[in-house]
């Protein structure tokens, strides 16, 4: 939205609406960011005739570009360090519920395919949730488009499956999206260890979950629209690269 003098950003959506709950979780994790967050500050919010209306100052920037050699990675990483802060919101829903759902569909993707089955059931099944609670503050949907990078500065945009675990969780999935990007599993997690967090990650955790995630975006690009399918597959397929580089 461009006013005389000034440019904001409006997200907006029925209360009814099936990503209603998406923005109200947008709203109260963008409320609670301390200044030291790279993101775009809320400036109002308001439920009006049955709409969720958020008032956000705009971001500078394009999508980030993560390939290797892009000058953008350096920035995106700091971003991702920053965000690696103790959760600001105390009500904030805990990582595993959404790892939940990821696993239900995993397990659904194995009951159809034996050959899924054999590969991924033991690193699956080895998921411990236990082990990606905690108190840091997560964005937990990390990918080029919700990185804005302006120079040597990313802010990260789309709150709306912000969560808390364990600090090292974003990592996890935005390795594969530098995969994806074309950096190798050697590479990208290379990068994952510039983010101090990473230090804490137990590999076993990090590799089921990476398993897991593989096996989810492999279910969900069976629907959708064909752009949409192809992310997907794309996601699986880097997912997948990251587990066979890591049980090789």
């Amino acid at each position: 939205m461009t006013t005389e003098g000034a440019v904001f950003f409006v997200k907006a959506a029925p209360a009814a609406a099936p990503v209603a709950g998406h923005l109200l979780r947008e709203r109260t994790a963008n409320q609670a960011l301390p200044a030291g967050i790279p993101a775009p500050r809320l400036l109002w919010a308001a439920d009006v005739a049955d709409w969720h209306l958020l008032l956000f100052e705009h971001a500078p920037g394009r999508e980030a570009d993560l390939a290797p050699g892009s000058p953008h990675v350096p920035a995106v990483v700091d971003a991702v360090a920053a965000i690696s802060a103790p959760c600001p919101w105390p009500d904030a829903p805990s990582i595993t519920g959404k790892v939940t759902a990821l696993l239900r569909q995993a397990e659904a993707l194995m009951a159809e395919s034996p050959a899924e089955h054999a590969r991924y059931g033991p690193l699956v099944k080895a998921l411990d949730l236990n082990e990606l609670d905690g108190t840091a503050l997560l964005h937990a949907d990390l990918h080029a488009g919700n990185l804005l990078v302006d120079g040597d500065r990313c802010q990260v945009v789309d709150w709306s499956m912000a969560c808390q675990g364990a600090p090292w969780v974003d990592m996890v999935f935005l390795v594969p999206r530098l995969i994806d990007a074309g950096h190798t599993p050697a590479e990208a997690e290379d990068v994952a260890a510039w983010v101090p967090a990473w230090t804490s990650a137990p590999r076993d955790a990090v590799t089921t979950l990476a398993a897991t995630r593989a096996l989810f975006a492999a279910r969900m690009a069976e629907v959708g629209p064909a752009p949409l399918q192809a992310k997907r597959l794309r996601t699986a397929a880097a997912c997948r690269a990251w587990v066979e580089y890591r049980t090789s």
